[in-house]
């Protein structure tokens, strides 16, 4: 009976393992699946927000040690970790070694993940012209603006949709996906550090959970295309993408 569920179970979950331009039909199902919820839901977005508010007090968490140190704490590891990537790979370039396994490709992937999502698609694009509010400027929680559902485009400037600190936190998956391995510790503290910043994004009043959970979508959704386009194909790598050279 178990050979039988398992057997049953792969024929079910084999069409959500398949690829569209490099990103699992799974993760596109339930994109639109939340999207769908936002939309039909949009107080859904007031709600979460309204745990982390108190009247008469705003957001209590904005201004916190633990949120500042995290807010902060993105753009530290942008800076410091993609300048220690950047390091890396002249090393390794340089001495012919493959320390983490870092090649110029590999950094090639990596860079544009990061100016091509958080850079250009979240930050200069989403959040300069959607115009959705954040929490703390909406009626709501106190503000003079009005609230907009995800997904609903109104134009202008807001910020709210979608969060530029999380998509460059969830940057950080990517990368630990390609030099560690999809099953690596890494990942895992990878994603674990994304949902804090996210978090500690919705306890400020900066962004709604439809803007934190739309900022990993894309990435991850960025990451895996241009993944395929770099030639990056799951479970293998060349002996280039390894460091490793045939004698």
């Amino acid at each position: 009976m178990t050979d039988l569920a398992q057997v049953v179970g792969r024929r079910w979950l084999a069409p959500l393992r398949r690829r569209i331009g490099g990103v699992p039909v799974g993760w596109l199902i339930l994109f639109l699946a939340f999207a769908d919820l936002m939309l039909a839901w949009p107080a859904l977005d007031l709600m979460v927000a309204g745990w982390f508010y108190s009247p008469g007090e705003g957001f209590p968490a904005l201004g916190q040690v633990w949120e500042r140190f995290l807010y902060h704490s993105v753009e530290v590891l942008m800076l410091a970790g993609n300048l220690t990537l950047l390091a890396v790979w002249l090393w390794n370039r340089r001495t012919g070694r493959r320390l983490l396994g870092l090649t110029g490709r590999k950094l090639a992937l990596l860079l544009c993940v990061l100016a091509l999502l958080p850079g250009l698609l979240v930050n200069q694009i989403l959040k300069e012209h959607w115009g959705r509010a954040r929490p703390v400027q909406v009626q709501q929680f106190g503000g003079d603006r009005s609230f907009t559902p995800a997904f609903v485009y109104t134009g202008g400037s807001g910020g709210a949709f979608s969060s530029g600190h999380v998509a460059a936190a969830a940057y950080l998956i990517g990368v630990a996906h390609l030099l560690a391995g999809p099953r690596s510790r890494w990942v895992l503290l990878a994603a674990v550090y994304t949902a804090l910043v996210g978090l500690a994004r919705m306890a400020a009043g900066g962004h709604f959970l439809s803007d934190v959970i739309t900022s990993v979508f894309l990435v991850l959704f960025g990451y895996s295309l241009l993944r395929r386009l770099f030639r990056f194909e799951e479970g293998t790598q060349t002996a280039r993408d390894t460091g490793i050279e045939p004698p």
